[in-house]
This record gives C-alpha cells, structure tokens and sequence, in this order.
C-alpha cells in the first residue's frame, strides 16, 4: 500500500497500533477481543517451501554474510515503530528479523537502508537483497521486479467525514451513490474501479495526500486506504474523518518482499515466510499489530 504520504508524527503516536491504542487506554488485549483471536489477513499454513533454508552461505546475496534489506523514508507504525526499522518492533520489522533468522544470518548481519517506495517497484537493478513496505503484488510491477509470496493481504477501509452520510452505508450499491477519490494507479482505484463502480466519475489525484485533502475539503465524499494506515489518518491527521467500515477481500495479490527481477533469493525467501506462518509467527505478529476492532463493520456487495 502506499504509505509514502504520511505526514511525520509530532511527540510520541499512540493511536497507530491496535496495541499501543489499548495500553494507553488501559485496558487487556482480551478485552477488546483482540490478540490470538482475530485469524487475521494471512496465510493459512500448509504451504510445503522448494528449498532448504537455513545456510546463509549459499544465498545469492549482494554481499556475502550480509541481508540487504532497504524499507521507505519514512516508515510508519504499526509496520516500523518510531521509524527505526533496526528495533525490531512493528509488523514488518519483526517479520524481517523473522525471516532472517530462519535464513540463519544473526541480528547483527540484517544491515537496512533506505530507498523512495515508487523506485523499489521500477525496473533496474537493487541495492537489496528484498525491500519491505507494503508493496502490493501487481502483475504490472511483476513485470519490472521480483516478488516473495505475500506476507500479509491488506485490508481496504472506507474513510469519510465523521457527519458524512457514508458511514451509514451499508452495501457497495449504496457505496457506489457518493463520489469518491484517490490517488491514481493504486489498488484503491482499481478496487473502486472494479468492484464499487461509482456512479460518478472517480476524481484520480497524483499523491494520496491530494485525495485525503480533497476529502477533508469536500470536494469529495468517501476515499479507500489500507486499514493500519486509515486508523493513522483518523486518528492524527484528519480527526474530523472516520472509518465507515471495511472492504472485502477481492484477491488484491497481497503485500510481498521486493527483489531484483528473476532473484534466485526468491524460493528461499518464500521458505522462510512459509517456515513462519507454519509455525505461527507471522499469525502472532498480524494479532500483535494489525488486528482490527471486531465490531468494526463490513460491506456487502
């Protein structure tokens, strides 16, 4: 998803992770129906990998007895907490030192950078050996970089103003009365394009911070984002916005680890990813800092 557009948070961001948000609101992660029940946007295990892992010397590698791997300037919660993706902490870090080691480097060998999220998908050789940020898996990208299995499938939320008729939607027909936008060439236009089919014209912007602002100016009524991001939007950018509900799976293709084009480092990073959803990991990591509220509402086509 793109993520890019986010505005720096100011002091400490406590609203980003479902996590976080009940700590500080002092309450269990039970109470609120969260941590190991939500099943989550993830694989269900079973997957059998091609390769044997666990040797990192046979890894084709940038270099040797290093993991590569470069995210977005800036990373956001609750993917990268605190933009530090070296603590280990926020879905996608955690999952990178996951997959490490189950590749058998040490902590110290993953070594990250940074490079802008619309290059990690343009055609050309890499700096990494894999890039993390919620690239969603495309054929059009397909055809210009390398793709890991997916790792997580996003969840899309509609957002609108808080008074905004919207929220009492209900179904995609009544979805499709009120005009939408967004930013264009991402998975919330075709998504709105292909699913929702508007009845009016969809307003297409160059950034998404151009369709949140064409939102919070009215010049539109509803706008699609990925889930986590959503929460940040309306909880620390647009207060006065809200989550109408979310959107059913359509098989958008997931988010996975970006790699050179024909990477022979793909079957092993697919290993490992396999190797963590059936041992739970990456289950744990989605309840940790992606789960939704349960009663959060779910449209119908």
């Amino acid at each position: 998803m793109v993520i890019t557009i986010l505005i720096q948070r100011k002091g400490t961001l406590i609203m980003t992770t479902r996590r976080k948000l009940i700590q500080v609101s002092g309450g269990a992660l039970m109470a609120f129906g969260l941590g190991d029940k939500v099943a989550g946007q993830v694989a269900t295990p079973g997957a059998t990998p091609t390769v044997e892992i666990g040797d990192p010397s046979v890894l084709p590698l940038k270099e040797p007895g290093k993991f590569i791997v470069h995210t977005d300037e800036p990373a956001f919660e609750p993917w990268i907490v605190d933009n530090d993706p070296t603590n280990g902490l926020g879905f996608e870090s955690g999952l990178i030192y996951a997959i490490a080691d189950k590749l058998g480097f040490e902590k110290d060998q993953v070594e990250w950078g940074r490079t802008p999220w619309n290059n990690s998908f343009s055609p050309g050789p890499k700096p990494f050996d894999c890039y993390i940020a919620q690239v969603s898996i495309t054929p059009e990208r397909a055809r210009a970089v390398g793709f890991s299995r997916a790792y997580v499938r996003g969840q899309l939320a509609v957002i609108c103003k808080e008074d905004s008729p919207v929220m009492e939607a209900e179904t995609f027909e009544d979805l499709a009365k009120f005009k939408w936008g967004t930013q264009v060439g991402t998975i919330y236009y075709s998504y709105l394009e292909d699913y929702i089919k508007p009845e009016q014209d969809i307003l297409v912007f160059d950034t998404n911070v151009d369709s949140l602002t064409a939102l919070a100016n009215d010049t539109v009524e509803a706008g699609l984002q990925d889930l986590q991001i959503a929460f940040y939007v309306t909880d620390v950018q647009f207060p006065e916005m809200g989550i109408a509900g979310v959107l059913p799976d359509k098989g958008q293709g997931g988010s996975g680890l970006v790699t050179e084009i024909g990477s022979e480092l793909i079957p092993y990073l697919d290993a490992a990813i396999i190797a963590l959803e059936n041992d739970g990991t990456i289950q744990e990591l989605y309840d940790e800092y992606l789960a939704a509220p349960p009663d959060l509402k779910t449209f119908t086509e």
